[in-house]
């Protein structure tokens, strides 16, 4: 009864992870516009509020999976409408690597993984 229940336990937690990991492997969507980008020298902290660290350990599922992409420009058009989603209106630090060309599990096909901090700028 034991070994059932630990089977019947794996199986469901495996399936909530295959479920939640193709959210992060979609395509980005063109419906935002681009936010606009900072780095930590063009703003003081206490002119904007962080709303959350874009695939950088945000979420449970950083742990597991990471959304990488083709091109710099369709990484940071994902990291733009996931920014937008949280109800960010600017991306901070933003910084992109690319995971396909790493020494350890090099690759042909690139793999570029950007993420950033996902701010709204207060008012001056």
């Amino acid at each position: 009864m034991d070994t059932r229940c630990s089977r019947l336990c794996a199986l469901l937690a495996s399936t909530l992870v295959v479920l939640q990991t193709p959210a992060l492997a979609q395509a980005p969507e063109s419906r935002t516009s681009d936010l606009r980008q900072y780095t930590f020298s063009q703003l003081v902290a206490d002119r904007y509020e962080v709303v959350g660290r874009l695939w950088g350990g945000d979420t449970w599922r950083s742990a597991f999976a990471l959304p990488t992409f083709a091109t710099r420009e369709q990484a940071v058009a994902a990291l733009n409408n996931e920014a937008a989603a949280r109800g960010a209106d600017a991306l901070l630090n933003v910084y992109c690597l690319d995971q396909g060309r790493s020494q350890m599990f090099s690759s042909k096909e690139p793999a570029i993984l950007c993420y950033a901090i996902a701010i709204r700028v207060k008012p001056s």
